[in-house]
This record gives C-alpha cells, structure tokens and sequence, in this order.
C-alpha cells in the first residue's frame, strides 16, 4: 500500500523532486558590474583651449637657439600664414619684430647696394675722373661717404618703415570700422614689422616679385582682421587703402605736371 508523500519528500525510485528549479530568464544579467568598474563613455570631455604661443621668433621655451627661431618663423609662415598674426598680441615690444625684419632686409640691401654699385658707381667715377675739376673730385669723395651713411641709417629706415606702415594699417582699419577693443597700435606695428620682412624677400624673386607684394598686401589685409577678430574684407580693404591714395596721388601729378610747364610757357 503506498504512502502518500508530502511536498518535501522524495518521490520515485531516483529521488527526485516533483518541483521544477525556478527559472532565470536569459535576458537578465545575473552579475552586474560595480559603478567602479563601468565602462568609461566613448565621449570623451572637451579639454580647455591651450594658450597661445609667442611667435616662434620671441619663444625661447620651444626655439631655444637663434636661428632654430629663424627657422620657426618659415615654418609658421608656410604651414598657416594666419597664425602669425594671432600669436603676435601674446608679447609685446617693437624690439623682437625690428630685429626680425633688419635680419631679413640684409640680403635686399646687399644686393641693392650691388647693382647700385655695378651699374652706377662705375661710369660716375669715370665721368668725374675724366672731368678733373676739384668740385668733381670733392663729388667723388663725398660719394662713398653718402652710401657709408645710408648703411648706418639703415636700421632707422627699417624701423620708421615698420612704424609708419603699420600706424596706417591700424589707422585705415578704424576708418574701415574694423578696430575691436583689445589689440592696439602697438600690436598692429608689431605684426606689420614680422609681414613685411616675409614680402620683401618675396618681392627679391624676378618677374614674381610685384605679385608677390601685391599677395602680400592682401595677406597682411586678411590677417590684420583676424587679429582684430574682424571682417575679412575690412582688413583687406584697409590694407589696399594706401595703395589706391598713391595710384590717385600719381594720376593727379600726371596730369598737373604737363599742365603746369604749359602755363609757364
């Protein structure tokens, strides 16, 4: 006679429950990670912007030796041109750009004192020395003085090129509209000195050279706004503004010239 089991007894010859083993779906993780240990986001956080970096010519921290900053300054020029005139406000002073642009002016002024030398000092000694008067001799004398004294002024011409060139630069943007507080006439004479040396050695490369000036022009126009986070056109304006008063200028003393010795006569 069989007994009746209860619900925590075995049944059956093998001992097995009567009750199924719970089920654990598949979907369900059965061990989660700790936060700890979580995945990081694929995301990642937006790092603070870096601040700028001097020139390469006046970073003595990246460019330790003289001409590896000589060297940075093309590189700079020819990776991103624009850049340049971002990084000038980061110094101050005229001393580093006039530096710069006297070092880049001595191969000009050498091969302009060459062909001066070449095609004009020659025949003048000779005309003087054929002449043999004391004025002319005294004329002959003086002459090698004159071109002594332009070597020495030399570096005040650059200087006053720099100056003026970039006061009228800053001067043109403001009648443009394009001057925004915080970069003054310093900064604007300071990035016009560090351009200009570029265009000047462009300007030495034949049958190229007027192009590259007038590229140049534009380049320190465009520059020129983005230093003052302005429009592009209104820096490139103010930069061909002194160009178009000296074609006038000209185009008034073409015209008044000939009129003029005609009212004399």
């Amino acid at each position: 006679m069989s007994e009746i089991t209860g619900p925590n007894e075995p049944s059956g010859p093998s001992g097995s429950s009567n009750v199924p083993p719970p089920d654990i779906p598949l979907a369900q993780s059965v061990w989660a990670p700790p936060p700890s240990m979580a995945a990081p986001s694929m995301i990642p956080a937006p790092l603070p912007d870096e601040p700028l970096r001097p020139v390469p010519f006046e970073d003595f921290d990246t460019y330790p030796t003289f001409w590896s900053r000589v060297g940075g300054m093309f590189q700079l020029v020819f990776r991103n041109p624009m850049e340049l005139f971002e990084r000038v406000p980061v110094t101050e002073g005229l001393n580093a750009p006039w530096r710069f642009l006297m070092l880049m002016s001595i191969p000009v002024f050498l091969l302009m004192a060459l062909f001066f030398f070449i095609m004009g000092m020659g025949a003048m000694f000779a005309a003087l020395e054929q002449a043999g008067k004391n004025d002319s001799k005294m004329l002959t004398t003086l002459i090698p003085v004159i071109f002594a004294v332009m070597l020495l002024l030399m570096p005040l011409f650059s200087f006053l090129g720099m100056a003026i060139g970039g006061a009228l630069n800053h001067f043109f943007l403001w009648m443009w509209g394009g001057l925004k507080p915080g970069v003054g006439t310093g900064q604007s004479i300071r990035a016009y000195g560090y351009a200009s040396a570029f265009i000047q050695l462009g300007g030495m490369i034949p049958y190229l050279g007027i192009l590259i000036q007038l590229a140049g022009l534009i380049a320190v126009g465009m520059g020129f706004a983005r230093m003052h986070k302005t429009d592009t056109w209104r820096g490139i304006c103010a930069a061909l503004t002194p160009l178009f008063l000296v074609c006038c200028c000209v185009v008034i003393l073409a015209f008044s010239i000939p009129a003029i010795i005609a009212a004399n006569r």
